[in-house]
């Protein structure tokens, strides 16, 4: 699947596709650290606490209302990018900018994820900022100097629909380094629950790109060079808010015991698996698509719209899970048992809801806004039971990361890469880009059976309790939800302003 937050995948910068649908921090189904490590000394109390209820949902309100903020910005860049480079020139601008993550995914080895962890058991940050550069600068030398070397075969396979664009490929490739170190600044910034802080930086660097689509690409007609150039420039600007918002926590909050580097490799090692395979989960069809179909932009560039559609679900489960991992690793078991069930419930309740309202809405704007891309409704519509049951699956792998079972995490993301992998060999050629959403549902459908299944045995609850809504959550949707919102800036005076008429 295409894009995309973090999220089982590596971090993502917010120019890689028209909407993220993540924060760009690592997807919050990673391991905790073996018990063989070294131990931390105890955390500061202020560190270990864990939020009441009231603050945790509070939380995931804000995170989710950024995300819709993201939403309405970027939907307005995807709908420019689509009209001004068409169908084709799309394709090569997927094919060419979701490389530095598909990069990334390999280079960081997992260490965001434990950068994410430990940073939220309160080890010391100034230890973690000066991993973050050190393992950057190491990762980002081997990554560029192997893709320049293997660049042209990649253009000849599975980057095809990039052929004739290897200034922008050679170019983009040096976004690497900034993707990898944007992803440890905002694991820092998450694990310290700094939310505010980064959910304004992904804001800025929204609206910078779609003020650079909106003049360079569509009033300058810069084309295909001119978006690319945007993304670069919106992954500078990032990288640098990122780390200017990290150096400024990491000043107010001084203090805590140094985490070894052994300990973040070893941390990282075990989630580098689980990371990986659920990365190539959503990017495998991208890739086959270029290698198995003989003119692959314009169907590239279909199946992404299809996808940038589809993926507005994971707004909910996304939201959620960013801010459940540190939850559950600050809880006790009963108290994250207890949890799990109720917010994988709710979970269920709001991605139904999403996906109800999503599917006339896609279909009314591609009729009246992108006619050139009626043609990727069928894998749109083909794709969406995947998106549901996927969203499931982030709320439990999310759990079973936080009680530290990284290999049960592992196990499921590898087994859907390979049924995923599989399927889009068997059904592309056959069926196209449908052939593709069909794939990518099986294997996510499987992906979440076996999510569902763990965090069952985990917790105690039926798989069906798990996630199957009932009247209970219906009831406590309707009650809570307005209550929450108004401790949302603008979202709450909006809820109040409505309460009141």
């Amino acid at each position: 699947m295409s894009r995309e937050e973090a999220s089982n995948r590596a971090p993502v910068p917010i120019a890689d596709a028209d909407i993220p649908p993540a924060p760009d921090v690592p997807d919050p189904a990673v391991p905790l650290p073996i018990e063989s490590e070294p131990a931390l000394e105890a955390a500061p109390a202020e560190a270990q606490a864990v939020p009441e209820h009231g603050q945790f949902a509070r939380k995931v309100a804000g995170v989710f209302t950024t995300q819709i903020g993201l939403f309405a910005i970027a939907l307005v860049n995807s709908i420019l990018i689509a009209r001004i480079l068409g169908p084709g020139d799309k394709g090569s601008y997927s094919a060419i900018v979701t490389l530095p993550t598909m990069l990334a995914s390999f280079g960081t080895l997992g260490l965001p994820s434990a950068a994410n962890y430990f940073a939220g058991k309160g080890v010391s940050l100034q230890g973690l900022v000066r991993a973050a550069y050190m393992l950057t600068a190491t990762a980002s030398l081997i990554l560029v100097g192997i893709v320049w070397l293997v660049l042209p075969a990649l253009e000849g396979s599975f980057l095809s629909a990039a052929a004739g664009h290897d200034d922008l490929l050679r170019a983009i490739v040096f976004v690497v380094p900034l993707g990898i170190l944007s992803a440890f600044g905002g694991a820092i910034l998450y694990g310290r629950q700094a939310v505010r802080a980064y959910n304004v930086i992904q804001i800025v660097a929204a609206a910078l790109l779609l003020a650079w689509v909106v003049v360079v690409v569509g009033f300058y007609h810069t084309g295909l060079r001119g978006a690319v150039l945007g993304s670069i420039l919106t992954s500078v600007v990032t990288v640098v808010l990122v780390m200017v918002a990290v150096h400024r926590l990491e000043r107010s909050t001084p203090g805590g015991d140094d985490v070894s580097y052994r300990a973040l490799a070893s941390y990282g090692t075990r989630s580098f698996p689980a990371s990986l395979s659920g990365y190539f989960s959503y990017r495998a069809d991208n890739y086959i698509i270029q290698a198995t179909i003989a003119e692959p932009k314009v169907p590239l560039g279909l199946y992404t719209q299809a996808v940038t559609m589809d993926e507005l679900v994971f707004y909910v489960p996304n939201s959620v899970a960013t801010l459940f991992l540190p939850r559950v690793a600050g809880s006790s078991h009963e108290d994250s048992s207890r949890m799990v069930a109720r917010v994988g419930r709710l979970t269920t309740l709001l991605t139904l809801g999403v996906v109800m309202g999503l599917i006339p809405t896609a279909f009314i704007g591609i009729h009246l806004i992108l006619p050139r891309y009626v043609d990727c409704l069928p894998a749109f519509v083909a794709l969406l039971p995947g998106m549901i049951t996927l969203s499931v699956g982030k709320v439990m792998t999310s759990y079973i990361s936080g009680r530290g079972r990284p290999g049960l995490v592992a196990f499921g993301t590898t087994l859907s890469l390979v049924f995923n992998i599989g399927l889009n060999f068997m059904l592309i050629p056959r069926f196209g880009i449908v052939g593709a959403s069909l794939s990518s549902v099986f294997s996510y459908t499987l992906q979440a059976a076996v999510a569902v299944y763990f965090a069952g045995k985990l917790s105690g609850h039926s798989p069906l309790a798990l996630f199957v809504p009932g009247r209970d959550e219906v009831h406590l949707l309707m009650t809570t939800l307005p209550r929450v919102l108004r401790g949302v800036p603008l979202v709450g005076r909006f809820v109040a302003a409505m309460g009141r008429r």
